[in-house]
């Protein structure tokens, strides 16, 4: 087990913190570690039976625009689930008669502490979409199959939103 020695804030932003310096290592030797901290998030796949539901969204980090279902960073004093229903209403107008709960994945394990919840969406039915002011999402209703395929080919990459597709899959069969 490691165990900060010498930590020292780098940056904390609204959304992240960034930690660097000194731990220690099991056997007691130091090392450098940097460390990005994150509040958490939710990922939640819309699926009514037959389709899913993504949003296609210019992602800066990586410089292109990404399928993936519907997530959002959690809020103070969201749950996991309370926020999964708001970003499934905000960026695509559907409300969940009911959610699945599918437990949480980490998505860079190596530097960052972000814990994405995942959740199925069941039986949804459409309002209003309420995306954030500086949001730019397009909606994108596909067949299971037609995600499935994209997923195998590479065409979908956003690690979160696979995973789901996968659980979906186990979840259908």
């Amino acid at each position: 087990m490691e165990r900060w020695i010498q930590p020292e804030t780098k940056f904390d932003g609204r959304i992240i913190r960034v930690i660097a310096g000194q731990i220690e290592l099991d056997d007691g030797r130091p090392a450098y570690r940097e460390v990005v901290e994150h509040g958490g998030g939710v990922c939640v796949l819309p699926y009514d039976g037959s389709h899913v539901t993504l949003v296609r969204q210019y992602r800066i980090a990586v410089g292109e625009y990404v399928l993936e279902a519907p997530a959002g960073k959690l809020e103070p004093g969201d749950t996991p689930l309370e926020r999964a229903r708001i970003e499934l209403l905000e960026e695509t107008g559907l409300q969940a008669a009911g959610l699945v709960e599918l437990g949480y994945i980490y998505g860079t394990v190596g530097f960052c502490s972000e814990r994405i919840h995942l959740y199925l969406a069941l039986n949804s039915h459409l309002g209003e979409a309420k995306p954030e002011t500086e949001e730019r999402i397009e909606i994108v209703r596909l067949p299971l199959q037609e995600a499935l395929e994209r997923a195998a080919k590479g065409d979908l990459r956003d690690a979160k939103t696979l995973v789901l597709l996968m659980k979906l899959q186990h979840h259908v069969t």
